[in-house]
């Protein structure tokens, strides 16, 4: 089984490094390479996450590996999109043709993920923050 999640792992960074513009994009191109990526949408109809579907196994993607959780893998396609980082959580999302809400604990997630960000930015450039 842990060969099966690096093999899905590394395709997903073969096609991140094709700078996927859309979730669309990003889903055939795993497609295309044998992995099915299936959105996870609740009744509400939010985007709760993915899972992935390979060699008849099927996990969630943060199972696979937590850099393919939605989470992480949304604001990196919105970055590929527009070039600049991600400042506020989108709050709808193109994913297979349809208009879709990001589940308030998806939003919650993506809202650290871009502050963990602006915080290494921040350290990166050296900017002092006074107490």
């Amino acid at each position: 089984m842990k060969g099966l999640r690096q093999e899905i792992k590394n395709i997903h960074d073969r096609v991140l490094q094709s700078r996927p513009k859309s979730l669309d994009e990003y889903i055939s191109k795993m497609k295309a390479q044998k992995v099915e990526v299936i959105p996870t949408i609740n009744k509400a109809n939010q985007l709760q996450g993915f899972r992935v579907e390979y060699k008849g196994v099927n996990l969630k993607a943060s199972e696979v590996d937590r850099s393919m959780s939605g989470n992480r893998l949304i604001p990196q396609i919105v970055q590929n999109k527009s070039f600049t980082r991600l400042k506020e959580v989108p709050k709808t999302f193109q994913v297979l043709g349809k208009t879709v809400q990001l589940s308030s604990n998806l939003s919650t997630k993506i809202a650290k993920e871009i502050l963990k960000g602006t915080i290494k930015i921040i350290k990166d450039t050296g900017i002092g923050i006074g107490y």
